[in-house]
């Protein structure tokens, strides 16, 4: 006798069941493991654009201080114009 004749046909059909779902389950488990390098991948993009931003944001506020300090030296600049035509003497010739 055959192993096959001594096992019911239902326990045969569950046996074919179970594998292919073993089958399913390691198709699953692979496409899960390609999806976490994928989501890996796309972390560390994220974190090389929030690196990014962070220097760009830097470079923003640097420039607001530069700008500030460019407005502070050009109204330096015409006080001291200003004092210099108070101040200068005009020299008149006499003779």
């Amino acid at each position: 006798m055959s192993a096959s004749s001594t096992v019911p046909p239902y326990l045969l059909q569950r046996m074919a069941e179970k594998k292919q779902e073993l089958e399913h389950l390691l198709a699953l488990r692979q496409l899960a493991s390609h999806l976490q390098t994928h989501f890996d991948e796309l972390s560390d993009k994220f974190d090389g654009l929030m690196q990014g931003n962070q220097a760009t944001s830097n470079v923003l506020e640097n420039w607001a201080s530069v700008f500030r300090t460019i407005d502070l030296t050009e109204k330096f600049a015409q006080d001291q114009d200003q004092e210099q035509e108070r101040s200068s003497l005009v020299r008149i010739p006499t003779a």
